[in-house]
Order: structure tokens, then C-alpha cells, then sequence
């Protein structure tokens, strides 16, 4: 059985990212640190930590991570129902949810919990590829992702799809589209992406016969600054409808193909017995019913 106070060191660690932040989060010493982890390393057989900068989890590291963090939410679970409430500490969910997500539908989730006075939410972004290796290597405790492969000792539940549109500005449309959107418009035509894994460009170009790498390519890391970046005419994009409806209806963007495309999302977390997740759970179950768009 691994120790309650070593597991939470080893959390601390890993989300500040320093020996010494770890050390000001649980108000100890850095000596005191240190001896946590190399107690929890002797306890497990095998180093947990590489000691780099920032530090890093070893493959044996992420299993106790994993474990780690699903067991102090149940015990800060039973704290709280054990003291009616009146538990002074904090349930902090890690949860990893791709940019879009989180700009489009995935705060109306984080709003069902307002009124929880003990439940915190940690996001980490990151894009669909990659939210699903956040779960595997123990940094989060749940993901939206677009991968349904399921992961040993996890379950994954559809949520819906993500509708794509490729849109410019109006200045943009006049000076690289007036005379129709051809395979040599988009040669000569600046894209925005968000990075390098994002593919839905190059997926709509590919249609016409236009490879992406040949095409002038500026690369935005954030949603709401990729959708200014095109609104000030430096280049279009695929973006997600529901970032931009009503923008459309204002006449601000123009649509360049009636062709979507979409991204399917899934939530993928531990098999756990938490009632905490299962509650989260429900409600992004909930909420993706009303803002994706689902199979019939």
C-alpha cells in the first residue's frame, strides 16, 4: 500500500514542476520533498522521478501517478462525506480537453459545479491527439479526446462530433477567392492552423488536389487568437461552428465551402468507483448532447 503523504508529494511535484514548488504547495521543507520521494521509490522497487528540469515521471512513475492521483480523490471523497460537509480541503480534478472543446462547449461543464464550494477543475489543453497520452502517463485523471482506442484499465463513451467550417474574412475572400475557390486560389491562399498535428486543412485542400506543404502556412496555438488571426485577413482556417455562428449570422466571415468536416470526441477516464467523476461524467455526457452533433 503506498503512503498517503508520498503519493501527494509526487502529485505536487509533477503539476509545479519543481522539487520546490512541491515543497511551498504542501508547506514543507525541500529536504522533506526529497526524502517523501525517495521513501516512495523504495516502497515501489524502481525511480518514480527523472530528476531533470522540469522533473519527469518514469514509465514506472506514470503507473504511480496514475494510481496516485484516483486515490486521493477517493480519500478527499470520503473526508467529505464523512464530515458532512464540512471538509476544509479541495477536490481538484485534472482533466485534459483539446483547445477547441474548451472554447466551444466544455465550460457549460465546469458551470454545472459552481455551486460546489470543494470541487476544483485543473484543465489541461492540449489538442485531440494528444489529451488521450495525458491519461496514459498519469498527468490528468480524465480526457476529451478523439481517439475511441480504449486504454487498458479505462472506459470510453461517444460524445458526438465537432463540425469544422473553412472560413475567411470578407477582404481575404476579395483578394484570393473573387473568381471561385479552384486548386490554384488555394496554392496562392495563407492558411492558419493551430499546429502541426491539426491535419483539417490539409484534409480540405487535399480535396482539391493541393498538397499543404506547398501552401504559406502560419501556425496560431489558441483558438480565439487563430479566429482573430483570420479575421484580420492574414490567411483562412477550419474552424468550429459553434465558435463562430454568430459571427456568421453578422455577416463578419465568409464561408468558403459548404463542405464540413468533422472531428469525433469521446470521454475517456479510469474505471473508478468516484462519485465525483461519475457526476462530471454525466454532465459533459449531458452537455455534448446539446452542443455536438450526433449520429443518428
Amino acid at each position: 500500500m503506498l503512503d498517503h503523504r508520498e503519493m501527494e508529494t509526487l502529485i505536487a511535484i509533477v503539476d509545479g514542476q519543481s522539487f520546490d514548488s512541491a515543497a511551498r504547495h504542501l508547506n514543507i521543507s525541500p529536504g522533506a520533498v526529497s526524502q517523501r520521494i525517495k521513501s516512495l521509490e523504495n516502497r515501489v522497487g524502481s525511480s518514480v522521478l527523472i530528476r531533470s528540469t522540469p522533473p519527469k515521471t518514469t514509465a514506472a512513475g506514470e503507473q504511480v501517478l496514475s494510481y496516485a492521483r484516483r486515490m486521493l480523490l477517493l480519500q478527499n471523497e470520503m473526508s467529505l462525506a464523512l464530515k458532512n460537509h464540512l471538509y476544509s480541503g479541495e477536490l481538484s480534478l485534472s482533466i485534459a480537453v483539446n483547445h477547441d472543446s474548451l472554447s466551444c462547449w466544455f465550460i457549460d461543464v465546469v458551470s454545472c459545479f459552481s455551486d460546489h464550494p470543494h470541487l476544483s477543475f485543473d484543465i489541461h489543453t492540449s489538442n485531440t491527439v494528444t489529451t488521450q497520452a495525458l491519461l496514459k502517463t498519469g498527468d490528468v485523471i480524465a480526457a476529451i479526446t478523439s481517439n475511441g482506442n480504449q486504454i487498458a484499465g479505462c472506459k470510453t463513451r461517444y460524445l458526438g462530433r465537432l463540425e469544422y467550417i473553412p472560413v475567411c474574412s470578407q477582404s481575404f475572400y476579395q483578394s484570393h477567392f473573387c473568381a471561385g475557390i479552384d486548386k490554384q486560389a488555394l496554392m496562392t491562399a495563407p492558411i492558419a492552423i493551430f499546429d502541426r498535428e491539426d491535419d483539417l486543412a490539409e484534409r480540405f485542400v487535399a480535396g482539391y488536389g493541393v498538397n499543404v506543404e506547398q501552401v504559406k502556412t502560419h501556425y496560431i496555438p489558441s483558438s480565439h487568437a487563430l479566429l482573430d488571426t483570420v479575421k484580420k485577413g492574414i490567411g483562412w482556417t477550419m474552424i468550429p461552428k459553434l465558435l463562430i455562428d454568430d459571427q456568421l449570422l453578422k455577416s463578419e466571415l465568409v464561408v468558403m465551402d459548404n463542405q464540413s468536416l468533422f472531428v469525433e470526441l469521446y470521454w475517456n477516464t479510469w474505471e473508478q468507483v468516484s462519485e465525483v467523476i461519475s457526476q462530471v461524467e454525466k454532465q459533459v455526457i449531458a452537455v455534448s448532447k446539446t452542443k455536438l452533433i450526433q449520429n443518428e
